[in-house]
């Protein structure tokens, strides 16, 4: 009789527990403060007075806009980590955002932004919707699928992203807002999920996909470039270096330069006879080799034949790319009548 009993007792300990099953994402006990009410004037003591009313003790009325009690979801919130150069967070931050101010090297935080974006997009094979140039990114759907539930039901929520750009006055500062514009839900029909834990998931997937554009933006930045171009490869432009010799000037670091030279000289007609990484120096042949037909092809510069030296000179954000012939550098405006070619295969070879 007395294991009997101790059977029925386990049996309804089972019972009950199943049927006070709590999700994960909702605090357990009692809620009795959101039945709580202000209590009336306070009357006096027979015989007794109260003091003039005054309002220094008021407590005001909460503006309560949000879940409360068992709605509130007690899981921690991802976070958006600064962990790109220059990223930061605001302390009192409402929204998923992040703030990129323009770091030493830098000519358009806009531009490096915008394109660190669409490059982590196009590494996670998540395509894009609609774009405003610099100014909004909307994607096509992502999957995303867990467990929920005592039965641990399988959830699979697809969703559309968009990313808003906005730029400050001054142009040193690019800010990026993440947020879900579209949500499809499909699970079985026994599951019942919450809204405001399906907005919590929410807010944490837009967490994650703003970290993914993050870390894109810093893994381009530790490969040493520091300014891309529309369509993603390092910034090439004309300008001048230290000595004031007319040069070719790359937003990217002297290691990254350095080593994309040795795959861009051969490429437009160089021949790479030795080179000294100490002093920044590539000595070269510029040789156009005899075409079946006895013309001359492979070269894609408009140079004289000959020896050629390539100093490389900078630092971790701009390098400087200067053409020696005879030990005189190219002038401005032989530089200009090779840029085209020579830029072009720059961009081939650095895309990003």
């Amino acid at each position: 009789m007395k294991a009997n009993l101790l059977v029925l007792a386990g049996a309804a300990t089972v019972l009950a527990s199943a049927c006070t099953f709590t999700p994960k994402q909702q605090a357990e006990g009692k809620f009795d403060y959101t039945e709580l009410a202000v209590e009336g004037s306070i009357q006096p003591a027979p015989n007794k007075q109260l003091p003039e009313p005054t309002n220094r003790y008021t407590v005001p009325d909460a503006e309560r806009s949000g879940p409360i009690g068992t709605a509130v979801p007690i899981l921690a919130p991802k976070l958006v980590w600064p962990v790109a150069d220059g990223s930061r967070v605001e302390e009192a931050e409402d929204q998923v955002r992040i703030y990129f101010d323009e770091l030493d090297g830098m000519s358009d935080i806009e531009q490096y932004v915008w394109q660190g974006a669409l490059q982590a997009l196009r590494m996670r094979n998540i395509g894009v919707t609609e774009q405003v140039n610099r100014q909004s990114i909307q994607t096509d759907w992502v999957v995303e699928t867990f467990v929920y539930g005592e039965d641990e039901e399988e959830v699979s929520i697809r969703r559309r992203f968009r990313f808003d750009f906005a730029t400050a006055e001054h142009g040193r500062t690019t800010a990026v807002n993440s947020s879900v514009i579209e949500r499809q839900l499909t699970a079985e029909d026994t599951v019942e999920i919450d809204n405001s834990y399906l907005d919590f998931r929410d807010r944490d997937a837009a967490t994650t996909a703003l970290n993914m554009v993050i870390s894109e933006i810093a893994i381009t930045q530790q490969t040493g470039v520091a300014d891309v171009d529309d369509e993603g490869a390092v910034l090439v432009d004309m300008g001048f270096d230290e000595d004031g010799y007319a040069s070719f000037i790359m937003g990217a670091s002297f290691s990254y330069t350095w080593a994309l030279m040795r795959d861009v000289l051969p490429e437009v007609g160089f021949k790479v006879d030795d080179y000294n990484r100490e002093i920044g120096r590539f000595y070269v042949t510029y040789e156009l080799e005899e075409s079946f037909w006895g013309g001359r092809s492979d070269g894609k510069l408009e140079l004289p034949e000959g020896a050629y030296e390539v100093k490389v000179t900078g630092d971790a954000k701009r390098t400087s790319i200067t053409l020696f012939r005879d030990r005189e550098a190219l002038s401005a405006d032989e530089v200009m009548q090779i840029f085209a070619p020579f830029a072009a295969e720059i961009r081939t070879q650095s895309g990003v």
